[in-house]
């Protein structure tokens, strides 16, 4: 079986050489990594990952946690970067009003991210976190190829995000939800992708690793009444239309 995970941060790894993550991810059947970042400080590490490691595809953007630091021509150096680079993606970007409550100048932000992802026809990375009603009103704006990622919000919230085509991503987080059953069973399984959000979402109080992506797809399969290699099958290549290949 083979996976793609549509969402890690491969350049905030501390206790793990990056080298043998990659390494222990593809044993596992992992073969590609969308390495996305939080702010423009990250995106030298993201171009040197992606130089280095064909299989990663960048992802340039900043997170709605960290705009008050954005430099100025930010949206100047995201343009160069998907200029320089037609398979990177843009994001993570969003809205987040539980750490934010300006929501505001999030959407100033964001709105720009959304603007160049069009522009370029690339993959869209939504952080969207008790901003169901703000992001709604952009549905119009979003490119098709738009994933609300780290999804753990209510069943209709995720059935209205994919009756307007867009993708929703799962990680461990949303096994941790008491109506888990619900929410999954309420989704289209040809719109969702599969991440990890390493080394974020731990398990057991230790790093997320993209190895662990296999034993997620295994929890999530009986939900929808499926093998676990149909599951994958279909996972895989919704990753692959999200990504465009």
């Amino acid at each position: 079986m083979e996976f793609i995970d549509s969402h890690i941060h491969l350049q905030d790894y501390k206790t793990k050489d990056i080298n043998n993550i990659i390494k222990n991810a593809f044993l596992s059947g992992v073969t590609k990594f969308i390495n996305v970042s939080a702010h423009p400080s990250d995106w030298p590490a993201i171009d040197e990952l992606a130089a280095q490691y064909p299989q990663i595809i960048p992802a340039y953007g900043i997170h709605p946690w960290y705009i008050s630091g954005a430099p100025a021509n930010w949206q100047t150096e995201l343009e160069r970067r998907l200029q320089n680079n037609p398979k990177a993606c843009v994001g993570e970007c969003g809205i987040d009003r539980i750490k934010n409550g300006d929501t505001e100048a999030q959407i100033k932000i964001l709105l720009p991210h959304i603007e160049l992802a069009q522009k370029y026809h690339r993959p869209l990375i939504i952080h969207s976190v008790k901003a169901d009603a703000e992001m709604q009103k952009l549905f119009s704006k979003l490119p098709r190829h738009t994933v609300f990622h780290s999804f753990t919000g209510s069943a209709e919230w995720g059935k209205d995000i994919q009756r307007h085509g867009f993708f929703i991503g799962l990680n461990f987080s949303v096994l941790r939800k008491k109506n888990r059953v619900e929410i999954l069973q309420n989704l289209d399984i040809n719109q969702i992708l599969l991440e990890t959000d390493g080394p974020y979402q731990n398990i057991d109080n230790s790093e997320t690793l993209p190895e662990n992506l296999p034993s997620l797809a295994v929890q999530i399969a009986p939900i929808f009444n499926i093998s676990t290699e149909q599951f994958t099958q279909t996972i895989m290549q919704n990753g692959l239309t999200f990504t465009g290949e």
